[in-house]
């Protein structure tokens, strides 16, 4: 009888095992989500008054967060491609997936974005968005000395899954970690 429920719970326990390594792959492939993951990485306070803005499957901009409800879509569109994309240097056959939320006033450094480069674009991303942090490092210098510091601790990394990150908030740590740990699970 012990042999037997032995066998048993081997058997259980190996199914288990193969059901959850099934489950892994299927996850790994399915394309991460990185508004949510911004959404989730920042405040509160960030989500009520920053959108997070992405390129939808039909090439149009879309947005959540923030004021992003009081846009018609062809003025968020209009909005972000005219406004807040050639902030980031981004060319669109640089990426294949994005989300980025950046601060459209004058007076903050803000700007938090996930892009995965195109086959062979990542250091022509990272350049893109390391020029945002110097422009933005330029424009602060002598205008905002709280903002400055913002933006003189903003990074822009490569995460280990491959996506560049960009980070220039006033709680840098804790949104870089957090986005950190998302992209990898």
């Amino acid at each position: 009888m012990k042999r037997f429920i032995a066998a048993l719970l081997a058997g259980l326990t190996l199914f288990t095992l193969v059901g959850c390594s099934g489950g892994s792959k299927a996850d790994s492939s399915t394309p991460k989500d990185y508004s949510q993951i911004i959404h989730d990485a920042r405040s509160d306070e960030d989500n009520e008054y920053d959108m997070i803005f992405t390129k939808g499957e039909d090439g149009k901009f879309t947005a959540i967060d923030g004021y992003s409800s009081e846009y018609k879509a062809d003025q968020l569109d209009e909005e972000i491609r005219d406004i807040l994309m050639p902030l980031l240097n981004l060319e669109d056959d640089q990426y294949t997936a994005f989300a980025a939320s950046i601060s459209s006033m004058m007076v903050r450094s803000y700007a938090v974005a996930i892009v995965k480069p195109a086959e062979g674009k990542t250091d022509a991303v990272k350049a893109a968005l390391e020029a945002y942090v110097a422009s933005e490092q330029q424009s602060m210098e002598h205008y905002l000395e709280d903002q400055y510091l913002v933006a003189k601790a903003a990074t822009v990394t490569v995460a280990p899954t491959g996506e560049v990150v960009l980070v220039c908030a006033e709680d840098h740590d804790t949104i870089l970690s957090n986005i950190e740990k998302a992209l990898a699970a």
